[in-house]
């Protein structure tokens, strides 16, 4: 398994992944498949060319084949910039349980950890989510708060735990 950086080049296979990720679990992130249509790849391709060397999106590859990615969004505010967040860690079922999901995360906090001036990498996950939050325990996040009714799809709340990891 191939864990790089995506591009502009990756921008289709991303962008369709993302549908995917939005649709087939709606109570895992905070976007929604229907406003994600709005989008284009176009779109994705600058997104994924956004702010280099502060923030970034991985892909995780089977062949030539994109099946997870995780991003990297650094804080912009002056105050803020020892600060980033993870989103849009997804891994596509017939790659689950091959080790994407930790790699992608261990070369995620790797490369976070080189970012200088970067102190702590922060996430927000469904509590239904016991893969990802064993995942997420595993490598060195610690719960700092619960939200309860984080999210409301399809009239269903969802609670979401906010986590930590501090780098230095």
């Amino acid at each position: 398994m191939l864990i790089r950086p995506l591009n502009a080049h990756d921008a289709d296979s991303f962008w369709h992944l993302r549908l995917e990720a939005l649709t087939r679990e709606p109570g895992a992130f905070g976007a929604s498949a229907e406003s994600h249509r709005e989008t284009t790849p176009q779109d994705a391709a600058a997104r994924l060319e956004a702010r280099p060397g502060e923030s970034f999106t991985l892909g995780a590859f089977l062949g030539d084949e994109l099946v997870g990615t995780a991003g990297l969004l650094r804080s912009g505010g002056l105050k803020e910039r020892h600060k980033a967040g993870v989103w849009g860690v997804y891994v596509r079922a017939e790659a689950s349980g091959r080790g994407a999901g930790r790699a992608l995360m261990t070369d995620l906090l790797e490369r976070a950890t080189g970012l200088a001036g970067l102190e702590q990498v922060t996430l927000t996950v469904a509590v239904t989510q016991q893969a990802a939050r064993a995942l997420y325990r595993s490598l060195g996040f610690e719960v700092w708060g619960l939200e309860p009714r984080a999210l409301k799809v399809s009239g269903v709340y969802v609670d979401e735990e906010h986590m930590v990891r501090f780098l230095r």
